[in-house]
């Protein structure tokens, strides 16, 4: 009986160091073997998905958090930000002063001051998961394809990330969020 085999891709087939070890490459192809799909099923973007992943034999991917879904080369769904709410989101984080990047399946692409912003939760979010120079990541070194002054009006996201400033920050998009449902 076939089965479909849904994987994480961060801390499940490669570890935080973004390493990927031989023995999952090994259990994929087996299980392919085996007659059995293998997917990934991650919050990265499929400009996240390098091609060290594909060639280990993947049927396809859940991404950008489910806004994008891929089986065997065919976009099966995906929902996009639209031009608009790209940008209310991004003129609102702007407004706040808050950094952020914009993930689509076309690259990632960062806020004016991301990469210096960021340095601290980088480091904090690398120390909290065990990285052996956790002192000494970066932007450059968690997010090596970042793209730095593109245009960020954008038409082809699925996600944004953004760095909160306080927990209040966090307590406004809430609110925002509400509002915009209702």
């Amino acid at each position: 009986m076939q089965k479909v085999i849904f994987l994480d891709v961060d801390g499940t087939l490669v570890d935080y160091e973004g390493r990927l070890p031989e023995s999952a490459v090994r259990a994929v192809r087996a299980a392919r073997e085996n007659g059995h799909r293998v997917y990934i099923c991650t919050g990265r973007s499929k400009a996240e998905v390098y091609q060290e992943l594909w060639d280990i034999g993947l049927d396809g991917m859940i991404g950008g958090n489910g806004s994008y879904v891929e089986d065997r080369g065919e976009v099966v769904m995906h929902q996009l930000i639209t031009l608009e709410q790209c940008r209310r989101i991004v003129d609102w984080l702007h407004e706040r002063g808050l950094e952020f990047y914009l993930e689509s399946n076309n690259g990632l692409f960062a806020s004016e001051d991301f990469a210096g912003k960021a340095q601290p939760a980088i480091r904090e979010y690398s120390r909290r998961k065990g990285k052996e120079d956790a002192d000494g990541a970066t932007a450059a070194t968690v997010f090596p394809d970042m793209i730095y002054g593109a245009e960020l009006y954008r038409d082809d996201l699925n996600k944004v990330s953004y760095l909160l400033g306080s927990y209040q920050d966090y307590l406004d998009t809430k609110e925002r969020d509400r509002k915009s449902v209702v």
